[in-house]
This record gives C-alpha cells, sequence and structure tokens, in this order.
C-alpha cells in the first residue's frame, strides 16, 4: 500500500524536524503507510464531529455549504496533524535543508489555488443541475473533478453512469 497524502506530509516533517526520530525508524515506509492511515482516520472522525456540531444557515447556498465544510475539514487536518505530526522539532534540525517543505508563501497560493476549485466545482455543479451546462460541456479532466466532490451516483440525476460515459469513450 502507498503512502498518503498525510503520511507525505508527516514523512517530510520528520525528516526535517526530527532527523534523529526518522533515522531510528526500522521501515520509514511502512510507518509512515501506517501513520498517515491513522491520520486520515482521525481527521474523518474529528470532521465528522465537527459538521454534527455546525449548523448550517437556512439561506446557505451549494456553493457557501461548500466552502463551509471544506473550512471544518482544514480545521480538522490542522488540528490533527497538530497533535500527532508536527511534534516539537530536535535541536538543530532544519536549519541548512530544504527537503521540498513547502514555504508560508506556497501554502497561502496552494490555499488559494484550493479555494479557485472548490467554488469553480461548486459553480460548475450548481449550473449542471441547473441545466445551464451540460455534461458534453465539460471535458474529461473537468468530470473527474466534478466526480471527485460528487459520488459517482450524481450522474443518475443526468440519466448516465460512469460506466455508461466510459462507454462512450469518455476518460473517467
Amino acid at each position: 500500500m502507498a503512502i498518503n497524502r498525510y503520511g507525505t506530509e508527516a514523512r517530510a516533517y520528520w525528516r526535517r524536524w526530527l532527523p534523529q526520530r526518522y533515522a531510528a525508524l526500522p521501515d520509514p515506509v511502512a510507518f509512515f503507510t501506517a501513520l498517515g492511515e491513522q491520520l486520515e482516520a482521525q481527521v474523518g472522525d474529528l470532521w465528522d464531529q465537527y459538521v454534527i456540531a455546525d449548523s448550517a444557515p437556512a439561506d446557505e447556498t451549494h456553493e457557501e455549504r461548500v466552502a463551509r465544510l471544506a473550512q471544518l475539514k482544514a480545521r480538522a487536518e490542522h488540528e490533527v496533524l497538530d497533535e500527532m505530526v508536527r511534534l516539537e522539532p530536535e535541536p538543530g534540525a532544519g536549519l541548512d535543508e530544504d527537503d521540498g517543505l513547502e514555504s508560508d508563501e506556497e501554502y497561502e497560493a496552494r490555499l488559494a489555488h484550493l479555494e479557485q476549485h472548490t467554488e469553480w466545482v461548486s459553480t460548475t455543479t450548481e449550473a449542471l443541475l441547473d441545466g445551464k451546462l451540460h455534461l458534453s460541456d465539460l471535458d474529461d479532466q473537468q468530470l473527474r473533478h466534478v466526480l471527485d466532490y460528487m459520488t459517482p451516483s450524481f450522474l443518475r440525476l443526468f440519466g448516465t453512469s460512469v460506466e455508461d460515459l466510459r462507454a462512450r469513450g469518455r476518460d473517467l
């Protein structure tokens, strides 16, 4: 099994800020694969708690709902990673190394891109539901992005399925 994104982030952090602990791991791939799965489960559990405790405004639009849920997930990720991954750095660690960890500016740019992408998916989904846009108006990559946020059963609303679209030559 491959290391998921949480395990990858943890591995990068440990390599830079906890190099002695990292070097002592007998099997880093197995360790960060397991840690990544554990982090993913805990993020999901905490996100569920936040969603249950959160009350949606009565007049909330789909776009606002997607943004609110994304914020709750980001909050859960931040808290779980702070608790389980971003441990106190070892003395002298990370001073002269560049192991690919993103800078604050890169993080802000990634976050802005994510917000733009989320807004695009929300707007596109609403346009599909309102009939202002058709599945045939989207290229394969755009349709995959929509399906990443919506379950494949979403296509039933349009009288089709992933299998049907693949049979028509779509690369999904």
